[in-house]
């Protein structure tokens, strides 16, 4: 029986660090399920793990797009899944961590896609929604016909995209998408950072949006629109903290504004992040900010012993 680790929470609990204690102790190979950290260059806002440590300790689909590509829940499904063959090909476990949810959810679970879409569908697709809010595509569609927006959040930006493939789409084949829970031969260990103490978690994401503005976010972002000629529309500048400091460069908001945004939009983040814990089957909880290492190391030795 193959073991494969899930390390998921909100922003700013400690995923990376943690992580990275985990690799020190057991033969894991950390797999990113951060859709903004597989850009190459959004290294500031993303708080990615330092060059040395991704020198030290291996991390898969990190740095893999530029900063002028598309990526998807499909696509990240596909590479995931051959990354989790490769580390288990080298007699390691895979350690899957990051903040976006509903990736590592469809991993977890699968896909499936009941029409053909081309890649001239695919293109307007990404158009629609990098022109039009959730909201707005949603409240077009309900105007249109209210039971096909039924029950869809605002904030679930992949049946917002699944809906938009199955009204522009119309051939059909079935392609689908298998989960690593319908797989034989392997077991899945869910660790989820819980949050005991909500103020803890406030005061962690304020210090993160200090050192990322310390750290060099504004010029981080200035070099990327110019070396490749971003915009807003841009799916990698939809990432939280590049998203305001588009706004402080086109002077929509102030550098005070900017710190505010930033500091807002990661809280209301990470309180999304962790209501999606009631959507997984969670094995082992670690408490945050208490970091109880021991006892995770002796849940984890236990598995592997």
């Amino acid at each position: 029986m193959n073991n494969i680790f899930i390390l998921i929470g909100p922003t700013a609990s400690g995923k990376s660090n943690l992580a990275i204690n985990l690799v020190k102790e057991f033969p894991f190979e950390i797999i990113n399920a951060d859709l903004f950290s597989t850009y190459r260059y959004l290294d500031i806002g993303t708080a990615k793990p330092s060059k040395a440590e991704l020198n030290t300790y291996k991390h898969h689909l990190v740095n893999i797009l530029d900063p002028t590509m598309q990526y998807n829940v499909s696509q990240y499904c596909s590479d995931a899944k051959k990354c989790i063959q490769e580390i288990l090909s080298l007699n390691k476990i895979p350690l899957i961590t990051g903040g976006s949810m509903m990736y590592v959810y469809q991993l977890l679970n699968g896909l499936s896609h009941k029409y053909n879409v081309t890649d001239t569908d695919l293109k307007l697709i990404q158009l629609i929604q990098n022109r039009y809010t959730n909201k707005q595509i949603i409240k077009s569609i309900s105007d249109y016909n209210p039971a096909l927006t039924d029950k869809i959040n605002f904030n679930d930006t992949y049946r917002v995209e699944k809906l938009l493939e199955r009204l522009i789409s119309t051939t059909s084949n079935n392609t689908t998408f298998k989960g690593l829970y319908q797989e034989k031969n392997i077991k899945i260990h869910i660790i989820f950072i819980t949050i005991n103490n909500r103020q803890h978690l406030r005061e962690a994401i304020k210090r993160r949006t200090d050192k990322i503005l310390r750290h060099g976010l504004v010029e981080e972002v200035e070099r990327l629109l110019i070396k490749f000629k971003l915009s807003s529309l841009s799916q990698c500048m939809k990432a939280i903290g590049y998203k305001e400091v588009l706004q402080y460069i086109n002077k929509d908001i102030t550098l005070d504004e900017l710190h505010s945004s930033i500091t807002v939009s990661t809280h209301q983040l990470a309180k999304r992040q962790i209501t999606w814990m009631n959507k997984f089957t969670i094995d082992y909880e670690y408490s945050y900010p208490e970091n109880n290492n021991h006892s995770l190391f002796g849940y984890i030795e236990k598995i592997l012993n």
